[in-house]
């Protein structure tokens, strides 16, 4: 897995000038090319099955959690329901409201399984299914400055030539955690944080980073 580094420029936080990991995520597997990889991994059935399970369980599963159902995929995890608040209500303004005038809307959250040998919790899969090498430095840089719609772009140094321009060495990094599990493998979600509820993100490498 590639850990990108990224500086942060906000002079008002207490990380600023300090650089912070984040997953450099590669493009998204479809549906198809996981029934592919599953296929490819020795499952006894054929991809047009494989893919026929996946698409039911794409169906099944938001409908289950849209009832408040939490699913539980052993050992994955499990994915359940949370509401996003949209305004707070006092007491006397109850008979007045409904659910839809206080809900902004439902998160679909993900809670990694957790239990002895089977834990995939962040702290575990990092351990046991990730080998993490330095891949790139990420500045964001605005284009377009004197147009009416300016955008950003990110510019992506790789790891060792940033180090070769700043230190004199390519020392990569690589190697500084072991995949006990070589042959399972991670999506490439770079989300969701390690609690599966709350909607506000925390630390101080969560500030502003331009």
């Amino acid at each position: 897995m590639g850990i990108n580094l990224r500086k942060n420029k906000n002079a008002q936080n207490a990380g600023f000038g300090k650089y912070y990991p984040e997953v450099d995520v590669k493009t998204t597997l479809s549906l198809k090319g996981f029934a592919k990889h599953l296929v490819d991994h020795g499952s006894t059935y054929k991809q047009d099955v494989v893919e026929g399970v996946l698409k039911k369980i794409t169906e099944c599963l938001p409908e289950l959690v849209s009832q408040g159902v939490p699913v539980q995929l052993e050992p994955l995890g499990t994915f359940y329901p949370t509401a996003k608040s949209a305004k707070g209500i006092m007491l006397s303004e109850m008979p007045n409201v409904t659910p839809d005038d206080v809900v902004k809307g439902i998160h679909i959250r993900f809670l990694p399984y957790s239990v002895s040998d089977e834990d995939i919790t962040s702290r575990r899969f990092k351990e046991d299914y990730c080998t993490l090498e330095f891949a790139y430095i990420v500045e964001a840089r605005k284009v377009n400055t004197g147009s009416a719609k300016p955008r950003t772009v990110q510019d992506k140094t790789p790891f060792a030539t940033f180090m070769v321009d700043n230190f004199g060495t390519s020392n990569t990094g690589g190697g500084g955690s072991t995949n006990t599990n070589p042959t399972n493998g991670g999506g490439d979600n770079n989300g969701g944080g390690d609690n599966g509820g709350g909607d506000n993100g925390g630390g101080e490498s969560g500030a502003d980073q331009n």
